[in-house]
């Protein structure tokens, strides 16, 4: 029986400490493509947590693509403290067993199959246990399904409890899949505060304070990177849980922070303020005026009993409902609803002194006041001036009501609309013209009905923690909470203050937090924070002019990270890499007038689609909870796919030739070259499995080894000495 692939308990991909789904590899036959696939036809993952522990059941088919019956292997690794119970497969009704081998026989296997197959996709599965199953006959365009059930102790941090589930099968079907489930329940014997997924968009329900579930859902997907699941143990009302990385050799780190604000409480609640300020010009005349009026009645609806609010309809001119703000009586509510039910659209667009009368309406009571401003024009009447309408706005909003604006259509100036709500504490949000006007303000209204905390500031210790996003945090609701990124200095204890107002009264709270070098399941943290800094670097420049000093950082995190954006493509052109080593070098300057051309040409577009758009991918990335997806680029709203350039953990690796060189190599030159698949190449992976995850990137690949730099390709060395080992891993 020819053996066949090995696979590894622990992933190393983009995250690295668990294990890897199943897959299968057919055993080669002569009328066989080099590296034949089977299809998966769909991937379930059921898993239930009772903390500390989670039990994880799969449900796989896969499909036999070819018209010939396939003999294969079915393939899983065994996560590190974990134990299978559960291992069970049907072909044609019939139950098949599975055999169990540990990491030494594992390896052999390993080997041999990656002499026998050329396949470099699968190295990056090295060094633990597996099971294998063999699969005979798989009929013609047949399927075989697999169920498999295993549990393990999860990873606890300072009360941040961590579930990963590799999810990255990618290279192993040829086709996407019909359906990617996921479906998580979580029981804690604390009361779980925040939920948090860097990776994946979920969706969570809350069934008590010790429990929830949490749900993904992809069809006709490819997935290509792992899942990952934090959830936090709460203690205090407000909590804040901090997660650290420092990739080796390096002497700054970097940081997530996780801050929640208490379980809701029906009983607990707050006052605040609200101004609807509805544009009714001409041009929202029809659909879009009663789409407004529908989401202006849900927000009037949603007020709680001690809340204030007012409308102002403005067009040429400014027509406040009334001179100042009424409490949220029933009968006050419904007149105001009548009243609006009555809005005509026609007329200009007098923006400016719309936003006058409202911060004019801002009392001085302490109570949390959010403006909420929608238009669908450019400033047409009044003060057009761009600059004074958001210099003296801000001037007249002294008590920083958060200021919320909704741009209908593109026919708005984004920079305009931007630059308010930044200056302002509040957020942009653009309804595109097939989007629905009522579904996004009535989503942001549902938001902030019953804020926990405001004027929130969290401020560390000694000063550890510097570059930190978002730069200025916004109000804590209810059932939500803040993901902040940065940056560290020194390794080891400290503590994070936050503090703000609770209605009125100023409120602070002291955490213990731990900053450490974290594991490669960690490389994530590094990968968000690059991800908001070039965001939050791109969108300054756009609004307030480039500089130098900007431009060379966006270009180095790019090149670093491999994070490329519709203003960074362009530094990966054709077969050629042009952001690593000696090419970067050379390319700098180039490239930095490219960048500077291209900023200074997208940033003079204040209005429009490509307005529209900027402002709507790079506000996105600069508050994303998610980090970056690899080889996907949004240019002009299509997404396009970069095949030169591969994120590997927290290094990036572009593409010259037919040679992958690891981005931080700064020279175009190597230490040591190493023959591919020979005994040598697998000498590496021996002494340190974790490399598997370079090797897979290709055929050819230059990657650092310490301080050495190795080079694989079809010639060089064969086998390394004892010397030449010690130089490599002198540790």
């Amino acid at each position: 029986m020819k053996k066949t692939l090995i696979l590894m308990a622990m992933i190393f991909g983009i995250f690295g400490t668990a294990m890897a789904d199943g897959f299968i590899m057919p055993r080669p036959k002569p009328w066989m493509p080099p590296h034949p696939r089977v299809n998966v036809k769909y991937h379930h993952v059921n898993v239930r947590i009772s903390d500390p522990v989670a039990i994880t059941s799969i449900d796989q088919v896969f499909v036999n693509p070819f018209g010939r019956e396939l003999e294969a292997d079915y393939i899983f690794p065994i996560p590190e403290n974990a134990s299978v119970s559960r291992f069970v497969a049907w072909l044609n009704g019939r139950k098949m067993e599975a055999e169990l081998l540990d990491a030494k026989e594992a390896r052999r296997i390993y080997e041999d199959i990656v002499r026998q197959h050329k396949d470099p996709a699968i190295l990056e599965y090295a060094g633990r246990g597996m099971y294998r199953m063999r699969i005979y006959p798989i009929p013609a365009n047949g399927e075989v399904r697999i169920k498999l059930e295993y549990e393990e102790t999860l990873k606890s941090d300072y009360g941040t409890v961590t579930y990963l589930y590799p999810l990255n099968t990618e290279k192993y079907s040829n086709s996407n899949l019909e359906e990617c489930k996921i479906e998580i329940d979580v029981s804690s014997f604390e009361k779980i505060g925040s939920v948090y997924c860097p990776t994946h968009n979920v969706t969570s329900e809350r069934k008590g304070e010790r429990s929830m579930t949490v749900s993904y859902l992809e069809r006709n997907i490819r997935p290509a990177e792992d899942f990952i699941l934090h959830f936090t143990r709460q203690k205090s009302d407000f909590g804040f849980h901090l997660l650290s990385y420092r990739e080796p050799g390096t002497k700054d780190g970097y940081f997530i922070g996780i801050l929640s604000p208490p379980l809701e409480n029906s009983s607990r609640t707050f006052d605040k303020n609200l101004i609807f300020i509805l544009d009714s010009s001409g041009s929202m005349r029809g659909e879009k005026m009663q789409q407004a009026k529908e989401a202006l009645e849900f927000c009037l609806l949603g007020l709680n009993a001690g809340d204030r609010f007012n409308i102002i309809d403005y067009d040429d001119n400014v027509m406040p409902y009334n001179p100042g703000l009424l409490d949220a009586s029933k009968k006050n509510v419904a007149d105001a609803i009548e009243f609006a039910d009555r809005i005509d659209a026609s007329g200009g667009t007098n923006i400016y002194d719309a936003l006058a009368r409202a911060c004019e309406m801002i009392p001085k009571n302490g109570d949390p006041t959010y403006l909420i401003f929608l238009t669908d024009g450019l400033p047409t009447v009044g003060n057009r001036n761009i600059e004074d309408i958001i210099k003296n706005t801000t001037r007249l909003n002294e008590s920083r009501a958060r200021l919320f604006v909704f741009g209908v259509g593109y026919d708005v100036n984004a920079h305009l609309l931007d630059r308010l709500a930044e200056e302002n504490g509040g957020a942009p949000e653009y309804v595109l013209p097939n989007e629905n006007i009522e579904v996004k303000v009535s989503r942001l209204a549902a938001r902030i009905s019953r804020p926990a905390m405001t004027d929130v500031k969290l401020r560390f210790a000694s000063e550890n923690g510097y570059n930190i996003y978002p730069e200025k945090l916004p109000d804590l609701f209810y059932g939500s909470e803040v993901i902040i990124t940065g940056r560290f200095r020194s390794l080891g204890g400290s503590d994070a203050t936050l503090s703000g107002k609770i209605a009125d009264e100023h409120a602070e709270y002291r955490y213990p937090v731990e900053y450490s070098d974290g594991s490669v399941s960690d490389e994530y943290i590094a990968l968000l924070w690059a991800n908001r800094r070039i965001g939050h670097l791109l969108q300054q420049m756009r609004l307030h002019g480039t500089s130098d000093e900007l431009l060379t950082e966006v270009i180095e995190l790019s090149k670093k990270f491999g994070i490329i954006t519709e203003y960074t493509s362009f530094l990966v052109t054709g077969d050629e890499y042009r952001m690593a080593g000696a090419y970067w070098e050379a390319e700098a300057p180039v490239l930095r007038k490219s960048l500077k051309d291209k900023l200074e040409g997208l940033g003079g577009e204040k209005s429009g689609r490509t307005a529209v758009t900027q402002s709507q991918s790079l506000h996105s990335q600069s508050v994303s909870k998610q980090v970056a997806p690899d080889g996907m680029v949004v240019i002009d709203e299509q997404r396009h796919e970069i095949t030169n350039a591969k994120q590997v953990g927290v290094q990036a690796f572009y593409q010259s030739g037919v040679n992958w060189i690891q981005s931080d190599i700064e020279k175009d030159s190597f230490d040591i070259e190493i023959k591919r698949f020979s005994e040598a190449y697998f000498q590496l992976l021996e002494k340190d499995p974790s490399l598997g995850r370079y090797l897979a990137v290709g055929d050819e690949v230059r990657f650092k080894v310490g301080s050495q730099v190795v080079q694989i390709s079809d010639s060089g060395i064969e086998y390394l000495s004892v010397d030449e080992l010690r130089e490599l891993f002198p540790n």
